[in-house]
């Protein structure tokens, strides 16, 4: 540098509010020359025109349909913000003086580098940071583009890329390193949106020698290659994946003899062994063309990235890699600055570097222990949010968003420290996810919501807990919504009671079912029930009865998605693994949508049970999940359960509407659209219910008619003593029997086709059942003789459950089946004959 830095510096003055520098524009990015001169405001009004708009719209279109928009995107216009070149071509005009500065930095934000952030939140963070002048989307789509005021010198450019990077790292953005390049093209676009600050923009102070010597490690300029270590052989290794084809692998090992000699094979054994004993002979062996190049340029293939201070220049092979000098013993954690994320090596071992890197990241809530594995809420393309067990490789890549430095302390012959910026190996990134100070650190993770929840405090009262993370139950983390306002108690019944006006319901313990239903989430989640909760099943006599319709409405008062897991008709995926994935994903309500048959999961009945975690394995992640923070339901019109999963079930029964009744009409349109758009004031309705059943003491009745006690007495009191509705259980126990029985589950599926077909009330006989049986693809339970007659089989499996009944009367889902004897009389015989005849009648 041929001027110091805090002259340049002192010597600055401040451009005037009316800043729009000249910027260089170019035909393509192919061009070696700019075409012209324009500015920046120039520029910005070509962006927000639609000048560009057809060439974008086509390679926007190209990635939206999976195709590589590379040529495409080549071939658009481009302009090089930092400034202009005053002679001569792009290349060498920065370090050659003829580059003359604009005092703009290009900060570029992909989205694949910022994986937990959406385009608008990062168009907002750029907007509302006081260096940047301008903001725009770039011609992908997939990325954001800002412009921030830095000091108008190419010599200071560097320094201030790598203030940039710390300060928007600080904030959990990762900008594009390739901005560090004055010269730099960014491609024209078409944003109607772009922005331009009206004020005047702050300048970004770069990085002085200063910093150095505080402790970032950085050289801002270079003084020359310097010759590649052992240290950056094993770097290197670790970035290129193992397993490769036998004439990629042998290029890798001739590249590393090439330049380390027989000292580059204890690395190269570690890295990937083919045969024991094999590395020396291929030492003898090597490939002459191959140098120590070959090793560079694969390793950057695969996200590899030089040291910050300096670049790499390969030494001649004839002169010995220099050995290295044993490190000075401590155990202090005072040798790693507090600005490092240390990679483990000599005496800062694995549990150290740990310890010092989740002390970071604890606090920001973006890592968290969920059972024995690490897991980060990540947003969906659809805009769900879910629990992603993180891996290595994942982390290596966080730990760039967290404003610290991957680096490795080194000590040189003279006894000084050194700390060399590199890249988290993976190998190291996977034993810290294993370490104990993961376990201890890290905040845990054991539910993931959408709205807020109410929760006790203290012994009689209560609080509502709203959006982020919150150490409740285990770890609650709500990822939106605001605080409902406290609803009055009777107008809180008043709009529960509404949402179920147009459901048919057989008796009245459904309706006090269906009302628990939606209460149960809350007092789920909110953790004020020790016990179980069971299986919510809706059941219908016909399709499109509103069965499902039902639980979608309680999934909008809670702003919940549920995980939908739909009976597979062929392919691969058990019904096991689908449960796994939904576990894995941590979405609160799991739904099993239009089941039928036989309903038989493991999974699902340890899961439901409670008994503390499953083992979840699905499309190759595997985690021992905590079930007891899922709510299930279910809606089918005639599942057959096993006898367990039964009694864990509620069973809400409705009947479909006949085509005549009109269905309430909302502004919004139908109820569930009006519980969507006011969902905070439906939601504010629940709590107000459990607010009124905590001001009375969170009473329960005696309630024993189900395996899971306590859930039901809460919810029995409840529904009795705040709605004035009948009690929970009643006519529950037979619907539980039945649903367990697969004759009984036959007689019922019979009895609704027959009186959806409008035969209800009329004499059948079991020729008449058996038609209607085959007409609907209703099949006979059990194995049946292939010579015996339908009817023959309809009449033994009746007279069973007769039997079983005591009498001539099967009562099944609020119906009635009778079996009478019916005298008729043959006009041509003139005989009289008694036939078993079998008619349907409502309760």
């Amino acid at each position: 540098m041929s001027i110091p830095i805090k002259e340049l510096l002192a010597g600055r003055k401040a451009p005037p509010k009316s800043f729009n520098p000249s910027i260089d524009y170019y035909n393509s990015a192919k061009a070696k020359s700019p075409r012209g001169v324009t500015t920046l405001r120039d520029f910005f009004e070509a962006v927000r025109s639609d000048e560009y708009a057809e060439s974008v719209s086509k390679i926007r279109e190209c990635i939206a349909h999976g195709v590589d928009p590379g040529e495409l995107k080549k071939a658009l216009p481009a302009v090089s913000i930092s400034g202009t070149v005053t002679t001569g071509g792009r290349s060498g005009a920065a370090t050659e003086g003829r580059f003359q500065h604009s005092g703009l930095l290009q900060i570029d934000l992909d989205g694949k580098d910022n994986p937990n952030w959406s385009l608008g939140a990062m168009r907002e963070a750029l907007m509302a940071d006081p260096h940047v002048v301008s903001v725009l989307t770039s011609a992908s789509g997939t990325g954001v583009k800002g412009f921030a005021r830095i000091s108008p010198d190419v010599d200071l450019h560097l320094g201030s890329f790598l203030a940039a990077e710390r300060h928007f790292t600080a904030v959990g953005l990762v900008i594009d390193k390739a901005c560090k390049d004055p010269v730099r093209l960014c491609f024209v676009s078409h944003d109607p949106d772009a922005w331009f600050r009206d004020d005047e923009a702050r300048i970004l102070e770069p990085l002085t020698e200063a910093d150095v010597e505080n402790g970032d490690g950085l050289i801002l300029h270079e003084t020359g290659p310097r010759p590649p270590t052992l240290h950056d052989l094993e770097s290197m290794l670790s970035c290129i994946p193992k397993g490769m084809h036998y004439d990629e692998w042998n290029k890798i090992l001739s590249a590393a003899f090439a330049q380390f000699g027989e000292s580059a094979i204890p690395y190269l054994e570690a890295w990937d062994m083919r045969k024991p004993g094999e590395m020396p002979y291929k030492l003898k062996t090597r490939m002459k063309d191959f140098g120590f190049g070959t090793l560079v340029m694969r390793a950057k293939e695969n996200g590899w990235a030089p040291t910050v201070e300096s670049s790499i220049a390969p030494r001649s092979p004839k002169t010995p890699a220099a050995p290295s000098k044993p490190e000075a013993k401590s155990s202090d954690k005072s040798l790693i600055p507090p600005h490092v994320f240390p990679i483990p090596a000599n005496e800062i071992g694995h549990d150290l570097a740990a310890r010092h890197i989740f002390s970071v990241i604890g606090p920001t809530n973006r890592l968290f222990m969920r059972g024995v594995t690490a897991h980060e809420v990540a947003q969906e393309p659809a805009g769900d949010f879910t629990l992603l067990p993180v891996n290595p490789e994942r982390f290596v890549s966080m730990l760039e968003t967290f404003g610290k430095r991957v680096m490795r302390r080194e000590v040189r012959e003279d006894g000084i420290v050194r700390w060399r910026s590199t890249v988290f190996p993976a190998a190291s990134a996977k034993v810290a996810l294993l370490t104990d100070a993961a376990r201890e650190v890290l905040p845990t993770i054991r539910q993931l919501v959408n709205a807020p929840v109410i929760i006790p405090k203290g012994e009689s009262g209560v609080e509502v807990i709203g959006k982020g993370y919150h150490p409740h139950a285990g770890g609650t983390f709500i990822t939106s919504g605001h605080v409902p306002d406290e609803v009055p108690l009777e107008e809180a019944k008043r709009l529960l009671m509404m949402t179920l006006e147009d459901f048919d319901f057989p008796a009245g313990g459904d309706a006090s079912r269906a009302v628990a239903s939606m209460i149960s989430p809350a007092m789920k989640i909110g953790g004020w029930i020790e016990d179980d909760f069971p299986l919510d099943i809706a059941e219908a006599d016909q399709s499109q009865s509103g069965k499902t319709y039902r639980q979608k409405m309680i999934c909008a008062i809670y702003r919940e998605s549920p995980s939908a897991i739909t009976q597979a008709a062929g392919g691969v995926g058990s019904l096991d693994e689908r449960v796994s994935t939904a576990l894995i994903t941590g979405r609160p309500f799991i739904s099993f949508d239009n089941f039928r048959g036989r309903m038989d999961s493991q999974i699902l009945e340890t899961a439901i049970r409670g008994l503390g975690k499953v083992s979840a394995r699905a499309l190759r992640v595997a985690a021992d999940i905590d079930c007891t923070p899922f709510l299930w339901q279910l809606s089918t019109n005639g599942a057959e359960l096993t006898r367990d999963l039964a009694n864990r079930s509620i069973i809400t029964r409705i009947r479909k509407r006949d085509d005549s009744h009109s269905f309430k009409v909302y502004p919004e349109g139908d109820i569930l659209a009006h519980i969507r758009h006011n969902q905070p004031l439906f939601l504010g309705a629940v709590q107000a219910v459990i607010r009124e059943w905590v001001t009375r003491g969170r009473l329960m009745t005696t309630e024993c008619r189900h395996d899971f006690r306590v859930w039901c007495r809460c919810m029995d009191w409840i529904v009795q003593n705040i709605f004035d509705l009948p009690p929970l259980l009643d006519g529950h126990r037979e619907e539980q029997m039945r649903t367990a029985n697969p004759k009984l589950q036959w007689v019922r599926e019979i009895i609704n086709a027959i009186v959806a077909d409008g035969y209800g009330g009329e004499h059948l006989s079991a020729s008449d059942l058996w038609d209607a049986a085959e007409e609907h693809d209703i099949p006979l339970p059990g194995r049946q003789a292939s010579n015996e007659a339908g009817e023959v089989r309809v009449g033994k499996l009746l007279a069973r459950l007769f039997k079983e009944s005591n009498g001539d009367a099967i009562t099944v889902d609020g119906r009635i089946l009778e079996r009478e004897t019916v005298t008729e009389y043959e006009p041509i015989t003139r005989n009289r004959r008694e036939r078993r005849m079998y008619r349907i009648s409502d309760v």
